[in-house]
């Protein structure tokens, strides 16, 4: 067996690189990692670790599926914090787990170690569910299994395996850190920079002149014309223009940080003028809004906001719009137009607003959506217009989803 516990083990350190990348094809070492140590923990006597790689087996696929799914492509699931309403039922799973493992383990195994191996296994069933969930806090959990794993594989005399986890151990700290500067910001720290009293989840403030991005982006779209955008767009102190969105700034004196696009709107004058800071990008896969958000996070700017995305065509509106879910994987970002404020959001969230402010709520694939504060319920809904045309009844209202959605308030 000795050869299987060392082929498990190099196949775990795959495994857990691959879990530290965030990459979904963990899920692949995922399927093959526990089907050599249901052989391994057979062995060793250890029944409820062989028990929980059965369930690692189909947790790996489920896992496999989630990722996926997240955003119609591979690796799109973001990484997001675990609903603080998850926590009770969570812990009460995870006692009736440890209870009946142990009890199983007692009264039908020769087991002499019933009460640690009940309780790792039992606590790994929720770290795999917070993993494929993608929920940051999984690398906390997976501490404290592996420092216990650690123990008591030593004194099972499975030494490579007792190394194996820990190494984990140590790896769930780097991990845990890892995976917190990866998280997008509508799962990490939100822009008001803490929750308070009445405050579920992320919390997102109402802008004011005051605000400070790291960038504004200034879209082709219509010139802003409402004083918000107008004072954002002076008082920012680094503003990209997309392509032709250049000549208007600047023929209202204004001097851009940098112009990206693919240069077919942009006057020559500017072009010849401004050549120094031109950034030209003939890919036509992309829009210039999306050439623009990715030179700002070259540039090292993540807390963005976008003006002028919308008027004009309106196919060129609603793609910028709708684009705006998938910068929210990796920036902080929000569109600011001349009637409200567009923000993508993940999970629970709440939101400061102004009493009797118009609410709209577009649904990007949650299937569990309701709200306090607004005037009329939130339901499940599958279509964007069904949670259009709501308003808010207080000075914050709070969304609790298990997706991604999209908040458009007004400025009344």
């Amino acid at each position: 067996m000795n050869y299987l516990e060392i082929t498990g083990t190099l196949i775990g350190l795959l495994y857990l690189w691959l879990e530290y990348k965030a990459s979904i094809y963990l899920w692949a070492a995922g399927i093959i990692m526990p089907a050599i140590y249901i052989f391994v923990y057979y062995h060793a006597g250890l029944y409820a670790d062989t028990g929980i790689n059965i369930y690692y087996l189909l947790a790996a696929l489920y896992g496999w599926v989630l990722w996926k799914r997240g955003s119609g492509k591979a690796e799109q699931l973001p990484i997001t914090h675990t609903p603080s309403r998850l926590l009770l039922p969570v812990s009460l799973v995870l006692i009736a787990a440890f209870s009946l493992i142990a009890w199983l383990l007692i009264n039908y195994t020769d087991s002499n170690v019933p009460w640690t191996d009940s309780f790792i296994t039992a606590l790994s069933i929720i770290g795999m569910w917070m993993l494929a969930k993608k929920y940051v806090e999984q690398w906390l959990v997976w501490l404290v299994v592996d420092a216990l794993s650690c123990g008591l594989y030593v004194y099972k005399d499975l030494y490579f395996t007792s190394g194996l986890y820990g190494f984990y151990a140590l790896i769930a700290v780097f991990g845990y850190l890892k995976w917190k500067r990866m998280m997008p910001h509508t799962a990490d720290s939100p822009p008001s920079g803490k929750e308070g009293a009445g405050v579920v989840g992320i919390n997102y403030p109402l802008l004011s002149p005051d605000y400070h991005p790291e960038a504004v982006i200034l879209a082709n779209g219509e010139y802003p014309a409402h004083d918000l955008p107008l004072s954002l767009l002076r008082q920012t102190g680094y503003v990209v223009c997309c392509d032709g969105a250049a000549n208007e700034y600047v023929r209202r004196g204004y001097i851009p940080d940098a112009i990206v696009g693919d240069g077919d709107s942009i006057s020559e004058e500017t072009k010849v003028h401004f050549a120094n800071i031109l950034h030209k990008d003939a890919d036509q896969e992309t829009n210039d809004q999306t050439k623009a958000i990715e030179f700002c996070i070259s540039q090292g700017k993540k807390h963005i906001l976008i003006l002028g995305a919308t008027g004009k065509r309106e196919d060129h509106t609603l793609g910028n719009i709708s684009l705006l879910m998938e910068y929210a994987q990796k920036v902080r970002v929000q569109s600011v137009t001349n009637y409200g404020v567009f923000t993508p959001a993940y999970g629970d969230a709440t939101f400061d607003s102004l009493p009797g402010g118009q609410v709209s709520i577009f649904n990007f694939g949650s299937t569990h959506m309701r709200a306090d504060g607004l005037a009329y319920p939130l339901r499940e809904f599958t279509n964007w217009w069904q949670g259009t045309l709501n308003s808010a009844s207080t000075d914050k209202f709070s969304i609790y989803a298990n997706g991604a959605y999209l908040v458009f308030r007004s400025y009344l």
